[in-house]
This record gives C-alpha cells, structure tokens and sequence, in this order.
C-alpha cells in the first residue's frame, strides 16, 4: 500500500501554533490503540522526562472534540477520514498514515459459534444479535460495513445491528454475551481472552485499514512526540501488539 506523507503548509489560526505546557504533551487516541500506546508513553516519559497526558476514546469523538477547541497536541485515528476532517478544519499541522490493522468476526468463548464467511448470508447463521461501532461515524463500523455489502449480507442483518460509540465497547457487548456476534479490529480481540475470532475478511471487503497519527501543534514537544510514534523503537512494539507498520 502506497501512503505518503501529507504536509500541511497553509496558514494556520494562532491556537494551532500554541506550544504544550512546558514538559507535557497532550494525546487524544482512539482507543483501539490504548494497550500499545500506553506501553509507548510510558517509555517515552522515562527516557524523556515529559508526561504525557492521554484521552481515549472513539475517533470521531476525539476528532470533533478537537475541532471545537480541545487542547491536543498528537492526535491517532483508526481512519484516515476523521484525519482529512481535522485537516480541513484547519487544525493539522501534518499528518502520517502509521498502521495497519485487519477486521475480524468475534464470539463470546463460553457461546461458541461456527461461521462460514464464504456463506451467501449471515444472518440465518445465527440467533441474537451482531454489534460493531456505529456504521456511519465509528471507523470500525465504517469498515464493519463496508464488508458487510462486500458479502451481500447487509441487507439481512441491519436489523440485528447493535452499534457502538467505539470499537471496545462493542468488544466487551460480545465478551459480556450481550451480543452473539461482533465485528471488531484483530487487535482488539487478540487483547481481550473473553472472545473468540469466527473468521476474518478479507482486505478486499474494506477500505484499508490505516491509522493516521497527526501532529496538531507546533510546540517542540509535539514534534518530538510525533517523530517518536513513527520511531523503529515504535514500530517494534506495535508489532507486538498485532499492528502492521506502514512503511
């Protein structure tokens, strides 16, 4: 997958340009990546002395929270949409697509499931309900989707959807057997020991799966961070984790 570098040389507004609290950086990250970069920050802070300050949650949250004014300084999506949104709004300093991720079919382990995903439906092979991030904003729903129409199975499962304000929460409705199905990122699956993966789609389902990492101040300490997220010392653990590294 061919994926460059957007460098953004427009005019911004003086608040973009408002450096971070002296030895603090500010992270707003979907919280897809929460278990990796939470393992980052904390070497980052030992080796560099900064602390880092980090929301998570969905990434259309995180994105319209930022819009409207929040004081981020590094933001990660799990799509490169909500990025072009910020840049758009004026609010990027540089963006750089980071990783890649694959979509996954899950089960709760004690209600085991077999799944045939090359059936020509879904919907009659199973009772209950099917939940995944919302299909129109959430990026996992986006993708959920999207495969979904790539299988001709969105037509018979819509009304058993349930959908999610980010991808964990949709994960923990499946390992809390809420929902008999979901469709959530391999990594988050691979993270949790209540699920079990029915299948996997394949790439061609589904846009890629790119997660940008967006610089959104000019402060030193931004910088620095932004350089380090795309680090090989990074990319190791991110692999660890399940992650594909953009390259």
């Amino acid at each position: 997958m061919a994926c460059g570098v957007l460098l953004l040389t427009a005019c911004h507004d003086d608040k973009n340009a408002t450096p971070a609290s002296a030895g603090t950086i500010t992270l707003y990250a979907t919280i897809s990546v929460s278990d990796v970069m939470n393992e980052l920050i904390k070497g980052y802070e030992t080796a560099h002395h900064v602390k880092v300050n980090v929301s998570y949650a969905g990434s259309s949250t995180l994105a319209k929270q930022i819009e409207q004014g929040a004081g981020a300084d590094i933001f990660v999506s799990a799509d490169m949409d909500w990025a072009e949104y910020l840049v758009k709004a004026d609010k990027a300093q540089a963006s750089t697509p980071l990783l890649n991720n694959r979509l996954v079919l899950i089960y709760p382990k004690n209600m085991p499931i077999t799944i045939d995903m090359t059936a020509q439906t879904l919907d009659g092979q199973f009772d209950g309900k099917l939940c995944t991030g919302q299909t129109d904003s959430v990026p996992v729903g986006k993708y959920a989707k999207q495969a979904l129409i790539a299988k001709n199975w969105w037509q018979g499962i819509q009304g058993r959807l349930v959908e999610t304000a980010d991808v964990r929460t949709a994960l923990n409705f499946v390992a809390r057997g809420e929902c008999v199905l979901g469709i959530v990122y391999a990594t988050d699956a691979k993270m949790s020991d209540e699920v079990g993966i029915a299948g996997e789609f394949a790439t061609t389902d589904h846009a890629p799966i790119v997660y940008p990492v967006v610089q959104l101040t000019q402060s030193t300490n931004a910088h620095a961070f932004y350089d380090y997220l795309q680090s090989d010392t990074a990319k190791t653990v991110y692999q660890k984790y399940g992650f594909g590294v953009v390259e």
